[in-house]
């Protein structure tokens, strides 16, 4: 089961793509978020179409329209969390631009809960294609033990090593893998074997750590 998530505005292509190219199954789930009191005709059509879609493609498919504050911005985000937390199955949300009033809201919301989307999408306007991307976690802050580490990563810009890490900043070996480890874990950097050397780069969210 999947449960896609999208703002709804003017323009359901934008919705509707990131399902065709990962696919509709009965049980899955399109939650469409739209201001509340959004009574426009375009937006009302919007929602049709997507609605007759997803009917055509997986019959069974529910469509959820969920209609979010946009009056009070901290009203609007804790509605947008509410939404993610309630989720079910595989997480898919889509940034396909939409209302802006909502738009944000979604952005912090996701953002604030990384770990509760399995997928994030954004439709980018300029060629009208499709990209993953990795929600930085800003959540979970790298201990002060590590920050030396991290900002070492960090200054040189570039993938290095476990060991390579251990020669230039003069700690041990034992140290600089307690510390990879618990960046990895606070998700500020990613490491990977070659042969039976770590090598470890920085995550997005861990160049905004430091």
């Amino acid at each position: 089961m999947r449960t896609y998530i999208s703002t709804i505005g003017h323009y359901s292509p934008r919705v509707m793509r990131p399902i065709l190219d990962n696919g509709l199954d009965a049980d899955d789930v399109i939650v469409l978020l739209r201001p509340r009191g959004d009574t426009s005709d375009r937006a009302k059509s919007a929602i049709q179409d997507v609605d007759q879609t997803v009917n055509e493609l997986g019959p069974g498919s529910d469509v959820v329209v969920e209609e979010v504050s946009y009056e009070a911005f901290e009203a609007a985000v804790l509605e947008c969390v509410d939404v993610l937390e309630a989720a079910e199955g595989t997480v898919v949300l889509n940034f396909d631009g939409g209302p802006r009033e909502i738009f944000l809201p979604l952005t912090v919301a996701a953002i604030a809960r990384p770990n509760v989307v399995d997928l994030a999408l954004q439709f980018r306007d300029v060629d009208e294609k499709i990209e993953e991307i990795s929600l930085p976690n800003l959540m979970s802050r790298p201990s002060d033990a590590t920050l030396d580490t991290l900002r070492y990563l960090v200054s040189i810009d570039e993938s290095t090593t476990l060991p390579g890490i251990s020669d230039e900043t003069g700690k041990s070996r034992s140290t600089v893998g307690r510390h990879l480890d618990a960046l990895e874990s606070d998700g500020a950097v990613k490491t990977w074997m070659e042969g039976k050397t770590r090598h470890v780069a920085p995550t997005l969210a861990g160049r905004l750590h430091t």
